[in-house]
């Protein structure tokens, strides 16, 4: 199974992978609760879950939100054990400022905190919510009273508390075929060689994975990140331009 998960993840997830494997493995042999140390992305917990979940084994995996990417792994949760995360709620005290999602993550970030120790951030009317490890729930507590030059309230919040939800901005496009640099220069409104540049360089990922093969073929309902120009979904086909190109609906976050 190591020689699996070598060949299948690329070398910034691999250790990660490898490390939550160990503990798949104490899990499994010792027949005990154990959970994963940090927030996963998909291409990590969907892989488990995949690949070595069973009816002997359970594996769960929960990010708090009910569309989490990042998400916490328990292997063998026999005794119903909550998952050692907390959600904090970090609001703009400003009425002159306006944050966003990366404003909020630098914010959280800039305090010397691993990004796999926080999940996704849902950002609303600048509120945002993180679920964030237990383990550093005091420490954003007590140290994060700004994001940038502008104050902010910051505090725990219940598990009940009714979210907003995540938004997104849709927009239907033109391709000839569903190869990834096509689409790629499409969506991000660039050249088709920039695209296969930026390709080759791993600055487009595929649910959370490096696709470095431009001619890959993108599937409905896969995540695109583009770094430096935003997240994506391909939605679904929507019909034919007279051309016989595909008309093809995407979701943007915002």
């Amino acid at each position: 199974m190591k020689e699996r998960i070598n060949q299948y993840f690329a070398s910034e997830d691999r250790d990660e992978a490898l490390n939550l494997y160990e503990r798949y493995l104490l899990a499994r042999d010792k027949d005990i609760p154990v959970f994963g140390k940090n927030f996963y992305p998909p291409n990590i917990w969907k892989w488990f879950q995949e690949n070595l979940s069973s009816k002997s084994l359970k594996i769960e995996a929960d990010g708090f939100f009910e569309d989490a990417e990042r998400r916490m792994i328990l292997f063998n949760n026999l005794y119903d054990n909550p998952f050692p995360m907390k959600l904090i709620k970090i609001e703009n005290n400003s009425k002159f400022s306006n944050l966003i999602h990366k404003d909020f993550l630098g914010g959280i970030l800039s305090l010397g905190i691993e990004r796999n120790k926080i999940g996704d951030l849902l950002v609303d009317n600048n509120i945002c919510y993180v679920p964030v490890h237990e383990e550093i729930e005091s420490f954003i507590i007590y140290n994060l009273d700004k994001i940038g030059k502008v104050a902010c309230k910051v505090e725990v919040v219940e598990n009940n508390i009714l979210l907003p939800k995540a938004t997104f901005k849709e927009e239907v496009i033109l391709v000839s075929s569903l190869r990834i640099d096509g689409i790629v220069s499409k969506i991000a409104n660039i050249s088709r060689a920039k695209s296969q540049k930026m390709i080759e360089q791993g600055l487009v990922l595929i649910d959370y994975c490096k696709v470095k093969d431009k001619s890959y073929e993108i599937k409905y309902q896969e995540r695109i990140t583009i770094r430096g120009i935003g997240k994506f979904i391909l939605e679904n086909q929507v019909g034919n331009s007279k051309s016989g190109k595909i008309k093809i609906a995407i979701k943007k976050y915002t």
